[in-house]
């Protein structure tokens, strides 16, 4: 009993230590959360829920609902383990064009389909001089002499007077829309000198003794082309003439799926899109 008295106080003492020591180690120890958290932990961070299409100019849902409309079109699904598409497809000069309206609109043309395949129309468009007859060309006329020549052979599908009254108020002139009112009525009044149109006027004269122009001057898609603004726009364009030579290209241009899938509206907008890569992984391997 003496000796528990005795200790009683050392115990005391020693126990008082020994939790006076603990708490100086903890609190030394302790994560200052404020301190560590820094500048980049203490600032604020504003989220906006939502973005307005608009400042970005895109159209809510357009590009999904189109390339997920592609993909299950059987054209794709033909077209989706061809090389040649593929290549096209990741083309940069491709998908350069096919941003452009103009060339996705020309792309669709039937006539285009038909002239990219020859082989006289590649090496003519590659020329200069065709370039600058073209851009010097008054879309969508017909010569005047041309006009008269039609009235010659058949005076009752357009009158020499009428002629020479559309000559005198639009030199070197006369809307085509006239010449293909006249093939209507007049199935015969249109010779196959005469349907040259454009081909013939005065304004491609400098081109008469191109052979390629001459073999292509009666070709009825080569004077549609003429006559279309798209492709009058993009003659010049050195990506397009190059893209038309490429292995790739005329692959497909003589591709009946290549050729129905240019004319769909979901295609036309992917591409316009920007999505032309997309529609590469798309078909890649494994995915049909």
């Amino acid at each position: 009993m003496n000796t528990l008295r005795k200790w009683r106080f050392p115990i005391l003492i020693g126990g008082g230590v020994l939790v006076a020591g603990g708490l100086l180690y903890f609190s030394n120890n302790r994560i200052n959360s404020e301190k560590t958290q820094g500048a980049i932990g203490k600032r604020d961070v504003y989220r906006d829920g939502q973005v307005d299409p608009a400042t970005v100019g895109a159209t809510p849902g357009s590009a999904p609902v189109a390339m997920a409309a592609i993909l299950e079109s059987k054209e794709f699904k033909d077209l989706a383990k061809n090389e040649a598409f593929q290549s096209l497809m990741t083309n940069q000069g491709f998908q350069q064009l096919s941003r452009n309206h103009a060339f996705v609109q020309l792309l669709s043309s039937g006539s285009f389909h038909q002239m990219a395949q020859n082989q006289a129309f590649l090496a003519l468009i590659k020329t200069e001089s065709f370039q600058q007859a073209l851009a010097q060309s008054h879309p969508q006329a017909l010569s005047a002499s041309n006009a008269q020549a039609l009235s010659a052979s058949h005076p009752q599908a357009l009158s020499a007077s009428n002629a020479q009254a559309l000559s005198a108020s639009h030199p070197q002139a006369l809307a085509a829309s006239n010449a293909q009112a006249l093939s209507a009525s007049h199935p015969q009044a249109l010779s196959a000198s005469n349907t040259q149109a454009l081909a013939q006027g005065s304004q491609f004269a400098s081109m008469k003794s191109d052979l390629n122009f001459q073999s292509l001057a009666n070709n009825s898609h080569f004077n549609a082309l003429l006559n279309d603004s798209n492709f009058r726009s993009l003659a010049a364009n050195a990506s397009m003439i190059q893209m038309l030579s490429s292995g790739s290209f005329q692959s497909l241009i003589r591709n009946h799926s290549f050729q129905s899938l240019t004319l769909q509206s979901s295609f036309q907008n992917a591409l316009m899109s920007g999505s032309a890569a997309s529609l590469h992984f798309a078909s890649g391997p494994g995915r049909y």
